[in-house]
């Protein structure tokens, strides 16, 4: 079976018993205590998600399968957006095409926003889930009538756990599965069977004494094996509405995700790049996107750039939205005019970040500030929505108290 699962391409294969996982259920249970679980992405029942007998009727064995997403160029461990985040700002590469444009504007480097890592080629789920099918009827096909599920992700399957009990790898202290081949850079899935296939031993201790994917969060919601999901900016930026306040800036240049606590973990600058071009970044998108274009992209541009990556699941709003927080907190006065056109979207989210935005960006460069503060009056004027009138209202606030500082 191992073997197979190799050969299709699979990079991780283990077995793990299928009694219940009772340490997880008292570590789910205290979360939820704590108020820090679960989050909207997760099955909200506990029991499912510790007792797999639950899920399959006989089930004797859990096959935990893994692939790597690291591409051979990101093997340095890449920048990421920390260094803007900590500086307070926007990355501005180069453009990776032509720039349109005459002059000067022509010359101007783009405004980037940045993807994580797991969601800048094709969409693992099916891709995943297609490989974990053809091992499962592979078993099917060694002993007719064997019984078999299949999860990948959205399930309620504990699959750090489940991978860590098959010997994948172990638990760090950022709550990712810390791999010896890959790092933490694996997408899971898992097979449930009735066969009593034999289990693996489970991976030896990571981390010891280190802490710096601890240090390194950006929103301090990790303390040793624990995430406060509720304040991951890989969860704030896939949320849905209007983002807190105290969240905006420290997302910095980020559009969906945030691998900080990956990129500092040592276990990750000694990582295997995996095989499959298949997660390499889009084409017409890249790691680093253009936010102008991400600001300017139809519905048809949108179903062709992101929807066949893991980042198309939350729509074309959603990017926008997030590619409006980047551009305020870039502090280039190009990021203006697109942010003075989403005060003017239909989308009460577009206009309620737009106004923010326009206020962040204004307070870094302050020869927009006269600008902004008109633009901000004129929309205030007309706005409807309670919540943009409030964006507005302590954008304005915000800008009176820095004119009245400077005076």
């Amino acid at each position: 079976m191992k073997a197979y699962a190799r050969s299709i391409g699979l990079d991780l294969i283990g077995v793990a018993s299928a009694e219940p996982f009772l340490e997880e259920k008292a570590r789910l249970e205290r979360r939820q205590a704590e108020g820090k679980g679960p989050n909207p992405y997760e099955p909200q029942e506990i029991a499912p998600r510790i007792y797999p007998e639950q899920l399959l009727p006989g089930v004797q064995a859990i096959v935990a399968a893994g692939i790597s997403y690291l591409q051979p160029e990101d093997h340095d461990g890449g920048t990421g957006p920390g260094k803007a985040v900590k500086a307070e700002g926007l990355s501005r590469l180069p453009p990776s095409g032509a720039s349109s444009g005459a002059g000067e504007a022509a010359q101007r480097p783009a405004l980037r926003g940045w993807l994580s890592r797991y969601c800048r080629g094709q969409d693992y789920h099916p891709l995943l889930k297609e490989k974990l099918s053809q091992v499962a009827a592979w078993l099917e096909a060694q002993v007719p009538g064997t019984r078999t599920l299949v999860h990948v992700d959205t399930g309620p399957p504990l699959e750090r756990a489940i991978a860590e009990r098959a010997g994948i790898g172990k638990f760090g202290k950022h709550t990712n599965l810390i791999t010896p081949q890959y790092g933490t850079w694996v997408f899971l899935g898992e097979i449930l069977t009735d066969l009593p296939l034999p289990p693996d031993q489970p991976a030896e201790a990571a981390c010891g004494s280190c802490t710096l994917c601890i240090d390194a969060c950006p929103t301090q919601c990790l303390t040793e094996w624990n995430l406060d999901a509720n304040r991951c900016l890989s969860y704030i930026t896939q949320m849905k509405g209007i983002i807190p306040v105290e969240y905006r800036e420290v997302m910095g240049s980020r559009l969906f995700g945030c691998d900080e606590c990956q990129t500092v973990c040592p276990y990750n600058r000694r990582a295997r790049p995996g095989l499959h071009p298949e997660f390499a970044p889009q084409p017409e998108v890249g790691a680093e996107p253009d936010l102008l274009q991400i600001m300017n992209m139809t519905k048809s541009d949108f179903r062709r750039w992101f929807e066949p990556t893991a980042a198309g699941w939350r729509g074309k709003t959603t990017l926008q939205r997030n590619a409006i927080i980047a551009l305020g907190n870039s502090g280039d006065p190009a990021a203006f005019e697109p942010l003075a056109r989403s005060l003017r979207s239909e989308s009460q989210v577009i206009r309620a970040h737009a106004a923010w935005a326009l206020g962040r960006l204004a307070r870094q460069a302050p020869d927009l500030m006269l600008q902004a503060r008109r633009l901000l009056t004129q929309r205030r004027a007309v706005e409807q929505d309670p919540a943009v009138q409030l964006e507005i209202e302590t954008a304005l606030e915000a800008l009176e108290a820095l004119k009245g500082s400077d005076s």
